[in-house]
């Protein structure tokens, strides 16, 4: 429990008061990197169809936006299918979690499932394989304020 509270409390600060982080060409990093893995990026709807999702789980005002979103195929089948990084109120001022991954079935996307055990914020470096996706996230270490982490983790998840 206390694991999750202070996580939750991490990732509001995090949220809040982190910068976005830079690509190589100076612009934001997220959901435009990944689409160049699929050839047409998102199809369209796409981010319409996760949103709702989102705020029909997470209550219509309780979701943070931008919600972060990557395409790349792991399903295999040379559709994009897309994570969805959703950040949204946990009641009082903390943030939780949800990391979503939805597949593309005939161009519209559906809810798969979450992936449990990721945390953090600023994803990034995000590499869609057949049957996984990795990542990094931006990760609080020992002795960091709570409004400016400095560590990353490396995270995989497994699709099938």
């Amino acid at each position: 429990m206390f694991k999750r509270v202070a996580m939750a409390l991490s990732l509001g600060v995090l949220a809040a008061c982190s910068p976005p982080t830079a690509g190589s060409d100076g612009a934001s990093a997220g959901p435009a990197e990944a689409a160049a893995q699929t050839p047409g990026g998102a199809p369209a709807g796409a981010e319409a169809a996760i949103m709702s999702w989102a705020r029909s789980q997470f209550g219509e005002t309780n979701v943070f936006e931008p919600v972060d979103i990557f395409y790349g195929d792991f399903t295999g089948d040379g559709a994009p299918d897309a994570l969805a990084w959703v950040l949204y109120s946990g009641g009082g001022n903390s943030a939780l979690l949800d990391v979503a991954l939805f597949r593309n079935q005939g161009g519209r996307m559906t809810y798969y499932r979450s992936a449990a055990d990721v945390y953090g914020g600023e994803p990034r470096d995000v590499v869609f394989a057949n049957g996984r996706i990795t990542l990094t996230s931006t990760m609080p270490r020992p002795g960091d304020a709570r409004c400016c982490p400095t560590g990353s983790e490396n995270w995989t998840i497994e699709t099938d």
